[in-house]
């Protein structure tokens, strides 16, 4: 998606961690921008302005124009990366690719799930959505924002490859054709919780208790009955 965006950035000189640091306590995030057979240029971007272009319906895939202490740079360009920080997940730094308009470029496009399976609605099924991304090859004002995929007819056990997806003329799909982008899958049997672990031997144990106590069982063993033939010391 090409746009009028054009985003201000600042050449950076200061370069290395200590400097990258004071730059993001600043409010300005480190960049490169570099492609297009030139050399790399270091630059300094504001982190709002990467929030705005993420934000629209073409995401990474916008391309917009850049001005360097006020004055335009020739060529376009397109978010390659992004560092963020894993606690506070701002943005540490960030890559900015050159586009060329007449060189084919490749970029992942978002899939879009389209309808209410029927599978779904009147079977039962779980609709899986495994891929989510497709990668693609086309020139750069042939990107799509996303591409559509209609699930309505779907049954259970059924899906789309990714080699029957429709896409327009001069954007080629790269990558694995025989891959399934989404399926409806069976019901989900419900299993039965197993007892814990003990469960079943805690719950035994009160019942060969109260078992002896019904038959009449003592602790003690009973005592030794006298044979009727036997006699006492005194009575001998």
């Amino acid at each position: 998606m090409i746009t009028d965006i054009v985003v201000d950035v600042v050449p950076r000189t200061d370069l290395g961690k200590n400097a990258s640091r004071r730059y993001r306590r600043a409010g300005k995030v480190p960049a490169v921008i570099y492609g297009a057979g030139q050399p790399a240029v270091s630059v300094l971007v504001d982190p709002h302005r990467v929030d705005e272009i993420l934000k629209l319906e073409a995401g990474r895939n916008t391309i917009f124009s850049l001005s360097v202490s006020g004055k335009s740079e020739a060529g376009a360009v397109m978010i390659k990366a992004l560092d963020r920080d894993p606690v506070t997940d701002d943005y540490r730094h960030v890559d900015l690719v050159r586009v060329r308009l007449d060189r084919a470029v490749h970029v992942k496009v978002p899939v879009r799930l389209l309808g209410l399976a029927e599978g779904v609605k009147n079977e039962g099924g779980v609709l899986e959505f495994v891929i989510r991304e497709i990668e693609v090859e086309c020139l750069p004002r042939e990107i799509p924002e996303h591409i559509d995929v209609d699930v309505s007819g779907l049954h259970v056990n059924q899906g789309i490859p990714v080699k029957d997806l429709r896409l327009k003329e001069g954007v080629k799909i790269l990558g694995d054709l025989e891959g399934v982008v989404v399926v409806v899958a069976p019901p989900r049997a419900e299993e039965t919780p197993a007892p814990a672990e003990g469960a079943e031997a805690e719950a035994a144990e009160p019942e060969v208790i109260k078992k002896g106590k019904e038959a009449g069982e003592s602790e003690e063993p009973p005592a030794k009955e006298k044979s009727p033939r036997e006699k006492s010391p005194k009575e001998k």
